[in-house]
Formats: structure tokens, sequence, C-alpha cells
């Protein structure tokens, strides 16, 4: 008896021991559960609020034919500035060029203000005036600068020149020629050799709501300016600009909340042409493509408005758009 009653006490022990074992691995496995939906959660809840606070931003994509109609390189330059000027007035973030085949990318380039030689029709061109073309007696919290290869005793540091009477110290070690934004601070004692700190080209506007202009970018053909969209989520409206699009008058127009609005003007033979000639697009009308096609000038006395005369076009589409 003894005997089975030692047994029958150790079977017992033994089921205890199991089942506490059993109940150790149920916690920890609801303990990694529950770890990893809070993880899940916070990250969630990181994602929504880094998209609220995300700043909207409006591209505009230009077809590269516009600069065909160009009959002298003055006025491919002046056409250029005149897209520049439109562009910073508006504030716009992105302007996408848009390569036909038809386009000697020779003559693009003249788009792009940064590509063409300072000594070459410069005078041509109307300022820009944006807030990040400083005067070199102004301060701002930021400037854009270019490395030097001067030396400095730190070898972790580089000089910059920022358009001062005198040269700043950023805190990085950084090749010569390039290009950087600085954030100088509230010291304006240009004699302190205190380095500045290089910043993301975005921090000005983040930080101090500054417009600190636009980046430009090409693409082969439509379909490609959307696609790479520098922008996390891509494009989440998308407008074009016709004389056969959709009459619509301003003080009806309302354009949804958007994230990253991009709209579209046409070369010289339109964005229908543009849509026709993509491959990735064939078959497909303007209106499947874009969000909204509207006629930004019905009953216009012209034939057409070119998109080279920018303010015009231009304007009448930014009008209803909040940014």
């Amino acid at each position: 008896m003894e005997k089975k009653r030692k047994r029958a006490e150790a079977e017992i022990e033994a089921e205890r021991v199991e089942n506490d074992k059993a109940e150790n691995e149920l916690e920890l496995t609801n303990g990694d559960s529950h770890k990893k939906k809070r993880r899940r959660r916070n990250k969630e809840r990181n994602e929504r609020d880094k998209e609220a606070k995300e700043i909207p931003t409006v591209s505009i994509a230009v077809s590269g034919s516009i600069i065909n109609n160009a009959q002298s390189l003055e006025l491919a330059t002046r056409l250029a500035g005149q897209i520049a000027r439109a562009a910073t007035i508006f504030r716009i973030d992105e302007v996408v060029v848009l390569i036909i085949r038809v386009v000697l990318r020779k003559r693009i380039l003249l788009l792009r203000q940064t590509t063409i030689p300072m000594r070459m029709r410069v005078g041509m061109l109307p300022p820009l005036d944006a807030p990040h073309h400083l005067r070199k007696h102004e301060w701002a919290p930021f400037r854009e600068g270019v490395t030097l290869n001067e030396k400095v005793s730190n070898s972790g540091e580089t000089l910059v020149d920022v358009g001062l009477s005198k040269n700043v110290v950023v805190n990085q070690a950084l090749e010569p020629g390039i290009r950087v934004t600085v954030a100088m601070g509230t010291n304006r004692n240009l004699d302190d050799d205190s380095p500045r700190q290089v910043v993301s080209l975005s921090k000005p506007r983040e930080e101090a709501g500054l417009y600190w202009g636009y980046r430009v970018r090409y693409a082969s053909n439509i379909s490609s300016v959307f696609k790479e969209c520098p922008y996390r989520g891509g494009y989440d409206l998308l407008i074009g600009t016709s004389e056969h699009g959709l009459i619509i008058n301003s003080s009806e127009l309302s354009l949804p909340t958007f994230r990253h609005l991009l709209i579209a003007f046409g070369g010289l033979a339109g964005l229908e042409e543009s849509i026709e000639e993509d491959s990735n697009l064939k078959g497909k009308d303007v209106r499947e493509v874009l969000d909204s096609y509207l006629n930004t000038c019905p009953h216009q006395g012209s034939r057409t408005i070119r998109t080279e005369y920018f303010q015009e076009p231009i304007s009448r589409a930014m009008q209803r758009v909040q940014h």
C-alpha cells in the first residue's frame, strides 16, 4: 500500500510540474505575442503620425518639346527662366521634364538652370528671388553653400562658402564641390569658428516653413513621371490641363485633400499625344490615366495657350490649390 501511495504521489507531482511548465510556456508565448502586437501598434501609430506631419507637395510635369518652339538659344534661355520663375512664385516642389523622343537632349538641358554656364546669356534670365537665394548682407536660419577644398584645423570638419563675407565651418568631413544646406543657428559672429550643422534639403521647410526651391528630374514617358515619383506612396492626385478638358467654373472647383499633387501640362501636341506614345498606356484614354482633366481657360480667344508662356496656364491651374 505504501508503495502504491508513493507512486500515486509521484505521478501527481510529475503532472503538477508538467502543468506548471505548460503554463509558463503559455505565459511566455502570450507575452511575446503581446509584445509583438504592441510593437506593431506602435509602428502603425508612428506611421500615421509621420503621414500627418508630412508636408503636402505640388509637382508639375512639362514636356521638353516646348523648347522646340524657341527660335534661338536666347529665346530658349528666356523660356527656361519663365518656367523657373513661375515654379518659384507658386512654390512648386518638383519640376518633371518629360523627354519626348523628338526632342534633342542638348536643348532639354537648357531647362536646367544649373547646366547653363554663367557666361551664357545669364543676364537674360529673370531673378527667381527665392527664399534660399539670399543676398550677401542677409541673415537667415539656413543657407545653401558649396564645400571648399581649403583645409581646416579639424580633419572632421569642412569649409563651406555660403555667400557671406566669410566662409563657415561645418561639422562633417565632405568632398569639395558638394552643394549643402547649412543650419546657421543664432550665432551671427562669423569670426567664431564654431562649426555649423549640415542638414537635409527639406529641413528649412519642415522647421521654419520656408519654401526652399524645387527639384528637377527627367522622365522618358508619361508613365515614368508617375512611377518614378520620389515621394513615399507616390502622387495621390493627378491633374491634367488641356483645352479638351472638363470646363468647370473656378468657384465650383474644389480639390480633395492630397499629400502629393501632380499637375501635368502638355507639349506642342498636348497631353493626349504623350499618352498615345507611351507603350505602357496603349489604348488608354487620358481620363483613365488622370484623376482630373481640366480646361483651366474656357472660351479662350487664342487657339492655344502655350505652356511656354507659363504664367498663364499655371496660374489658372494653381488658383484653387491650397499649398
